[in-house]
């Protein structure tokens, strides 16, 4: 596969040059000063082929460094002996005499010889030509070319890498899809923006497969592969460096940051200060615990190891965690760190503090991690203690296959209740969401349960029992064993994280809103004791949704974000926290940035066994579909469709609601009622009062006039904005009161549910069509084509307002699925009407819109759609 890289315009940069070029007064021309490969020679050739006269080019070399005026040898003409003076003199006439109208660019001004840089340094000071100089940062610098800026002679431009949004905007084109954000970010930081070193990453990345299209999305996984342009370019920045100031690099590449301290007695001070001074490293401050030193370039730890032999790689590993060692790190992350050095060096640590590294791993969420610290102590015959982490580590991977061959062969006959415990807990997860298998889940905890006594021991059982029932779409019957778990004085924290998260979701999808903070919080600190890192996830669902279904759509996407952030790129996460952002997102009616949430969530999820996969799948599909992206709608549903499973029940009335919004991208209204409604009847017979408002409420904006008594109902015993303002909604359709509907319309607007609000007033104009009140007519469709151009969004509502046909509901919605190409057949088979009653709709819309067959029919809804 062969991408092209395009030339990235630097246009302000650009522009600047050039008019030094053609300035008559001030600094005649500029000083390009940058790192290697930020693209300093390629803008300096910008501005040299932008000038109208005669250009001319040089470069400094190391091999011509040592040649007096060796850059310039084949632009000058001296060929005889003679003194300096003389022979610069001679130079500079001869560079001139063909043309007084000339540019003059030296790329790598750093690398000229003495006579050179004073040949550049005349030019500039006589005024000779304007000059385009490039100078590469951190490189020492003839004195000459440095009076170039420093007297005002040019004038210097510095080139900073890019910044991480166009970087990413590069590679998305060459890539020509979406990156997924924390490979995005993965990228960035190692490249830092360089555009050279972006390249080559990413093109490293892709000649070794680790970076690849799933589902849409180009993720990176694996480790970061360097091709051997981007090691030689490294390399010849660190390859002749002193042997001290080398042993700084190699022990930073195995181990950043390290703390000045510790450094200081690995290498001697001065060193590390003179590695500072060449930019090799970097120094901070790590909030009060002092300095720390890291590398200058991510790459350069990169080149370093590949270049180490396993033997040394294990020695300097030795080195610095014996070092590390005798000052015992206080910070978790710290701890973790010097468990994963030592693991790989020559002075492994005990198993012991493996098994305590991988749970605090996982704890934080560093799922890979805690993997390779697990399998370190299974190495070391740790056995029983190393499967549990390694399986939790594997199972919340999504690789459920090989967590369940860690666990299913353990012999457990011999195991305490507690022990026992920690086998069933993973491993009867791990059935029932990553493997699809809650009957053999049921049958494991079964058979644990009766050899349990201890009542903290029934609490865990319990607990994890609850979740499932949850999922199984019996929540309301599954509160009153959390309730019992979350407020047992014996409970452990494991137990009441698993009855904090699905308390929180249970409650939420209830619609008992006033007990989702209890939960949430309670959850959220047992979770932060035990290794649970995932589950707070689950406690961030209910707390999303109860904030969106309160209308406090601000604070909740700051708390979905705050998920996001919380992952710090690392996956599953990141995408479990895009999940709660887009759906947010949607709801506030951002549709386009929900669908890269959803779309990126899909894409990591695919395949994990988790119930998350499904909801990114459906909650993509709607976003495309509120899009009026048809096919691509219809293609997404099909995913979420399998994905589906009895460990989703509780989210069946997502998956009708999913099915409503393709029916409805397909101009299909009756069906997309009607999936509807079965979403709300599901939610209605799991006693999900909150979720069947949501499901009535969508009806309602797809045209159902029936849905005000149940809504009203609804909105009496849930206590949520969101649901009052559906049943206004709906009483107001109900009663064609299309003044009442702008000021709903209103209202939840300002409420940022931009969606919802767009509907109301497409809705509205509808209403006063029907009444006869043109003006109000005018008003509310001007409003609602508003907030549709603010979503990009094609609803149902919105259809009627944006095609002004004289075609009634039924003939619009006939000649719309006539437009999709669907045959008489099929429109009357989804419309569960003959195909004589299609063709007589057919018929009376060409006579209204003077057309003549089918296919003119649908050019002029197409034409009416724009």
């Amino acid at each position: 596969m062969v991408f092209a890289w395009p030339t990235v315009n630097r246009d302000d940069e650009l522009r600047t040059v050039v008019s030094t070029l053609r300035s008559r007064r001030g600094p005649w021309g500029a000083v390009l000063t940058g790192d290697a490969g930020v693209g300093k020679t390629t803008l300096a050739r910008a501005a040299v082929g932008a000038f109208a006269g005669e250009r001319r080019w040089a470069a400094g070399t190391e091999s011509a460094r040592a040649v007096p005026l060796g850059a310039f040898a084949h632009l000058v003409g001296v060929s005889s002996p003679m003194d300096a003076a003389s022979v610069l003199r001679a130079a500079r006439e001869h560079l001139v005499a063909d043309s007084a109208d000339i540019v003059i660019g030296v790329d790598d001004a750093h690398l000229l010889d003495r006579l050179s840089a004073t040949f550049v340094h005349q030019l500039a000071v006589n005024r000779i030509a304007p000059l385009v100089v490039t100078v590469r940062t951190g490189e020492p610098v003839p004195d000459a070319i440095t009076a170039l800026w420093k007297d005002n002679l040019l004038t210097r431009v510095e080139l900073p890498p890019f910044t991480r949004a166009e970087a990413v905007s590069l590679v998305e084109t060459v890539l020509g899809g979406p990156l997924e954000e924390s490979s995005a970010n993965r990228i960035f930081v190692m490249s830092e923006g360089n555009p050279l070193f972006l390249r080559h990453v990413v093109e490293g990345a892709l000649e070794a497969g680790t970076l690849r299209e799933v589902a849409g999305v180009w993720q990176l996984r694996g480790e970061t592969v360097i091709n051997p342009h981007l090691s030689t370019l490294i390399e010849s920045r660190i390859d002749h460096l002193d042997p001290e100031l080398r042993h700084v690099l190699e022990l930073l590449a195995f181990q950043e940051p390290l703390s000045l301290e510790v450094l200081s007695k690995l290498s001697a001070p001065e060193t590390v200060e003179a590695a500072e001074n060449a930019g090799l490293v970097r120094v901070r401050r790590r909030d009060d615990s002092g300095l720390t030193v890291k590398l200058a370039h991510p790459l350069y730890g990169e080149v370093v190891r590949a270049g180490t032999g396993i033997l040394a790689a294990r020695r300097l590993r030795g080195e610095m965690a014996r070092q590390i060692a005798d000052h015992p790190p206080a910070h978790v992350s710290d701890r973790i760190r010097l468990a994963a050095l030592a693991l790989d060096s020559d002075s492994p640590p005990e198993a012991e503090l493996l098994i305590s590294a991988a749970r605090d791993a996982l704890t934080l969420g560093e799922l890979v991690l805690g993997e390779r610290l697990a399998r370190g102590a299974m190495a070391m015959g740790a056995g029983f203690a190393a499967a549990l982490p390694l399986a939790h580590s594997l199972a919340w991977q999504g690789r459920g296959t090989e967590a369940e061959a860690v666990l299913g062969p353990i012999d457990t006959s011999s195991l305490g209740e507690f022990d026992l415990l920690l086998w069933c807990l993973p491993r009867s997860a791990n059935l029932f969401w990553m493997l699809g298998r809650p009957d053999e889940a049921a049958s494991v905890m079964a058979s644990v349960r009766a050899r349990l006594t201890h009542p903290a021991a029934v609490n865990l059982l319990d607990a994890l029992e609850a979740m499932f029932a949850v999922y199984a779409a019996q929540p309301a019957a599954a509160t009153a064993s959390i309730y019992e778990v979350i407020d047992s004085p014996v409970a452990l924290p494991l137990a009441k994280a698993w009855a904090g998260a699905s308390g929180a979701l249970a409650t939420a999808y209830l619609g008992r809103f006033d007990e989702v903070p209890s939960f949430a919080e309670r959850g959220l600190a047992a979770a932060a004791e035990s290794e649970t890192g995932l589950l707070r996830f689950t406690i961030g669902l209910g707390q999303v949704y109860t904030q969106t279904m309160s209308g406090e759509l601000t604070a909740a996407e700051e708390l979905a974000r705050h998920y996001v952030d919380f992952a710090e790129m690392q996956q599953p996460g990141r995408s479990l926290g895009g999940v709660l952002l887009g759906r947010v997102l949607f709801v506030k009616g951002a549709l386009a940035a929900a669908e890269t949430e959803f779309r990126q969530a899909a894409a990591v999820l695919e395949g994990t066994g988790y119930s998350w996969a499904f909801l990114s799948a459906a909650f993509l599909c709607q976003s495309l579909a509120a899009l009026g992206r048809a096919a691509d709608a219809r293609e997404e549903l099909v995913r979420a469709e399998r994905l589906f499973g009895a460990n989703t029940e509780v989210f069946r009335s997502d998956l009708e609601l999913t099915r409503a919004w393709v029916a409805a991208s397909e101009s299909d209204t009756r069906r997309a009622i009607a999936h509807a409604r079965a979403g709300a009847d599901a939610a209605a017979g799991s006693e999900l009062l909150a979720q069947e408002a949501v499901c009535l409420y969508l009806a309602t904006r797809f045209g159902d006039a029936t849905t005000a008594p149940r809504l009203a109902e609804l909105a009496e015993r849930v206590p949520s904005a969101l649901i009052r303002a559906a049943a206004a909604h709906a009483r107001a359709l109900a009663d064609g009161d299309g003044a009442a509907l702008d000021t709903i319309a209103g209202k939840v607007e300002e409420a940022g549910a931009l969606l919802s609000a767009a509907d109301a007033a497409a809705q509205a104009a509808a209403a006063h069509a029907s009444a006869g009140n043109r003006r109000a007519e005018l008003a509310s469709t001007a409003n609602a084509k508003r907030l549709a151009d603010l979503c990009g969004a094609t609803t149902p509502a919105l259809a009627v307002v944006a095609k002004p046909l004289p075609l009634t509901e039924r003939e619009r919605e006939v000649a719309s699925m006539v437009a999709l190409g669907l045959s008489n057949k099929e429109i009357a088979d989804r419309l569960v009407v003959s195909v004589r009653t299609v063709e007589g709709h057919i018929y009376r819309s060409c006579t209204k819109l003077n057309v003549a067959d089918r296919a003119a029919l649908a050019d002029a809804v197409r034409v009416g759609s724009r």
